[in-house]
């Protein structure tokens, strides 16, 4: 088996459209699917490469392909340039003949950035981070934090939780009795948020650079979010978005009304997607985001944060934790700039991963 792996362009299309069929058949699975374009749209900074298997020329079959995201983040203080791996996808999930794939796709991406992080993969059990763990790269959970509004609805549509005919008798007992309302009480997630001075802003332009630099002495990573940057994350025309400025910092947020999802049946869902702000001024940035949504009919506020200053912010919102598939893992080079930092010192969340791109 002979592969080299290169740039995807153009010419790879017909060849990653096949891949993809090899790999899900007709029915599209998102972690197993790979973009059919070089230039999907999603982020700035993305660098797409595919696995060609050689015969006499470079327009052999796709068995593989992984994104490179490079981007600027503050370790320790300091401007350095790192990258994201991104939805690695190999055909050794369906062939054994290409089991080893996997390995030699995040050693050519180590090869072209030796700063390298993952984000996501969903889940311990889950081939990539169990991968990236023998390799020895630093990894966490970073903690799932969910805050429950409204209760009739959450117990009568969470499906993640509905799953047998017993659960479903249950949860619709609870919702009917009030019981699940007192039980959820009583975890705090009734919890009244006071009302935060805040508004929405169209932009970061103007105000969030002032943001950055005021409160990345406190963290020992954080991914660059000056305005600029923000800009082309959150762009102002994407009406899913809501941008909360508060005092000392800003939110991002998402406001979802589900439709017959798999896990969240019909509930509206809001996230809470990015934020920063100095350590101090946490708690006012959560309280502003979480009344936000609540005033917007959220019945389900969730939220992955992993620095322990917007952890502390969100349990005394009213969150509690709940089991996290949300993993971060950093490359041995990267861990090397971080030895000492626990984990709670990191500012990590959705923001730096995987969440507006489908």
């Amino acid at each position: 088996m002979s592969i080299r792996i290169v740039p995807y362009t153009a010419r790879h299309v017909a060849a990653v459209r096949e891949f993809n069929r090899r790999l899900i058949g007709d029915t599209p699975i998102e972690d197993l699917q790979f973009p059919e374009t070089p230039d999907p749209g999603w982020l700035p900074g993305m660098e797409l490469y595919v696995a060609v298997e050689q015969e006499a020329h470079e327009d052999g079959a796709v068995r593989g392909g992984y994104i490179l995201r490079r981007q600027r983040f503050s370790v320790s203080g300091e401007t350095v340039a790192v990258a994201q791996y991104r939805l690695p996808v190999s055909e050794g999930a369906v062939n054994q003949a290409y089991a080893t794939l996997d390995l030699r796709l995040v050693g050519d991406a180590l090869a072209r950035e030796p700063l390298l992080y993952a984000l996501g993969m969903g889940g311990w059990d889950l081939p990539l981070p169990q991968m990236l763990k023998r390799l020895g790269w630093r990894m966490c959970a970073v903690p799932f934090h969910f805050k429950v509004v409204h209760p009739f609805r959450f117990l009568r549509e969470i499906g993640r939780l509905r799953t047998t005919p017993l659960r479903r008798l249950i949860l619709d007992a609870a919702a009917y009795s009030g019981a699940g309302w007192l039980g959820l009480k009583m975890m705090g997630h009734a919890r009244r948020v006071p009302k935060t001075r805040c508004d929405t802003a169209a932009s970061f332009a103007g105000w969030a650079d002032e943001v950055y630099e005021q409160s990345r002495p406190d963290y020992t990573l954080l991914a660059l979010r000056d305005a600029r940057m923000l800009d082309q994350l959150y762009p102002a025309g994407d009406p899913r978005i809501l941008r909360v400025r508060a005092a000392g910092g800003w939110a991002v947020l998402l406001d979802t009304a589900m439709e017959g999802h798999k896990q969240f049946g019909n509930i509206r869902v809001g996230t809470i997607v990015d934020c920063l702000a100095p350590i101090d001024d946490a708690v006012t940035v959560i309280r502003a985001a979480t009344r936000t949504l609540e005033q917007r009919g959220a019945d389900l506020i969730v939220s992955n944060q992993l620095h322990a200053a917007w952890c502390a912010a969100l349990a005394g919102a009213g969150f509690r934790r709940g089991p996290s598939n949300f993993l971060f893992a950093a490359s041995p080079a990267l861990a090397a700039l971080i030895p000492e930092a626990e984990d709670g010192e990191l500012h990590l969340n959705r923001g730096d991963g995987p969440i507006l791109e489908k």
